[in-house]
């Protein structure tokens, strides 16, 4: 007797099947009654099970661009800043039809319904829309916030959840933390940092989290951004730089912010590197002020030899030789010694007594004045109020080179004193000189 061939099952793979042909019935049958069938379940369902070569057609509304322009200051009555949003919204999908679609620009922003017609935005294929009925508001004791638009199909399904969002910031001028600068620094590499609250905004920057944002090694900005600053310390003085806060510069990644308790900061650098630090007062939206940045760079000190060879190079002045050299240390055989003979043979260099160089000893910041001033043809001329520096009285050597900085306004980096005895930094010349060659 032939025997019947029977389907043999194994009891476990028999049992998935039940619960996969249950589940795949659950989510149709869900689907038809959410009436969102292509969106909310079809498509989630292909995509669960693997089936990623279905590609339904429906809407498909994203965020091409936003900007924002200021339409308000704050004011007594109204403290904020009021942008007016320009959004433009682009369909990538099949067409929309009378969607109800809302707009919002992130937590204490309204939300607003988008719309071309009465009961809604109607929008064709791979058309664009631009959307201007929409502000947002940043507190006025801040610089700048970031604003986090989202937009959301309620009705008709959105293919793409991803071009939903954008990101748009609002940058304010000027720093509301004022006056952020080097109070101190002991040269063992511990500064004192100070700023002020801005007095129109001081109730709503005193409660805010302070934190200060430093980079080592940046150098995004430009030269032409940076204004000379200096501190006295125990030994030298300290140069460095002011940077006009920007946009482009609080929001850079690079910036690792820490915690600032107080006005006062006392912060440890390793002046082997260079820094940039910023000060940023975070307020409760999220919003935050800031203060113009420095940069802290390495100092340079120079001997005598490097002088000579930084003026010549900082002011583009010729090299002048004759193959003779008129002072008894300087053979012609030192890498400075064309450098020297320049600025001698240009009458910068007076004669000292004994005729010798001595390239290896500091050069002070007194001793640059009169080089600088016979360069730029400057008038030697004292103003009435004179001595204008405590530490430069009328019976100094330094009196009238220092009093005709003064009067040609080229001052105004160094408060009350000179330093006219300690040692000269390439900062500090390069300042001088470039305060003149830029008028």
């Amino acid at each position: 007797m032939k025997k019947k061939n029977y389907l043999k099952i194994n009891p476990l793979v028999f049992v998935c099947g039940l619960v996969i042909s249950g589940y795949l019935f659950a989510s149709i049958v869900g689907a038809f009654s959410e009436g969102s069938l292509f969106q909310g379940s079809v498509l989630s369902l292909f995509n669960k099970i693997g089936v990623t070569d279905y590609q339904a057609e429906y809407p498909d509304l994203g965020i091409e661009k936003i900007t924002l322009i200021k339409s308000t200051n704050p004011s007594g009555n109204f403290p904020y800043y009021k942008y007016k949003a320009t959004v433009v919204l682009r369909n990538y999908g099949e067409g929309l039809d009378k969607a109800e679609v809302t707009i919002n620009a992130g937590k204490g922003q309204k939300s607003a319904f988008v719309r071309n017609e009465l009961y809604g935005l109607t929008l064709p294929k791979g058309e664009r829309f631009i959307f201007d009925d929409y502000e947002v508001l940043m507190a006025q004791g801040a610089n700048y916030k970031s604003f986090d638009f989202e937009i959301d199909v309620k009705d008709q399904g959105d293919r793409d959840a991803g071009n939903n969002s954008y990101t748009a910031g609002a940058f304010e001028e000027p720093a509301n933390l004022q006056s952020f600068e080097i109070s101190a620094y002991d040269n063992d590499e511990d500064f004192d940092f100070d700023y002020r609250l801005a007095n129109k905004y001081e109730a709503d920057l005193s409660e805010a989290g302070m934190l200060m944002c430093v980079a080592e090694n940046y150098r995004g900005f430009e030269e032409n951004d940076m204004r000379y600053a200096e501190v006295d310390t125990t030994k030298d003085v300290y140069s460095y730089y002011k940077i006009k806060a920007s946009e482009e510069l609080i929001v850079d990644e690079e910036f690792e912010c820490d915690e600032v308790r107080a006005n006062a900061v006392r912060e440890d650098f390793d002046l082997d590197e260079e820094y940039v630090v910023f000060l940023k007062g975070v307020l409760e939206d999220g919003s935050f002020a800031v203060s113009n940045a420095l940069y802290l760079p390495e100092q340079e000190y120079m001997n005598r030899a490097e002088f000579t060879k930084l003026f010549v190079d900082y002011t583009g002045l010729e090299i002048y030789t004759d193959g003779q050299y008129y002072y008894k240390d300087v053979f012609g055989e030192e890498w400075y010694a064309p450098y020297v003979q320049t600025m001698f043979n240009h009458g910068l260099l007076p004669s000292p007594i004994d005729f010798r160089f001595r390239g290896d000893d500091a050069m002070h910041r007194g001793d640059i004045l009169e080089p600088l001033l016979h360069y730029f043809d400057a008038d030697l001329f004292v103003e009435d109020g004179a001595p204008h520096f405590h530490d430069v009285q009328k019976n100094s050597d330094d009196y009238f080179f220092v009093e005709s900085l003064y009067s040609n306004v080229k001052a105004s980096s160094f408060g009350i004193y000179f330093h006219p005895d300690k040692r000269a930094s390439r900062h500090f010349l390069k300042y001088l000189i470039d305060e003149f060659a830029n008028e």
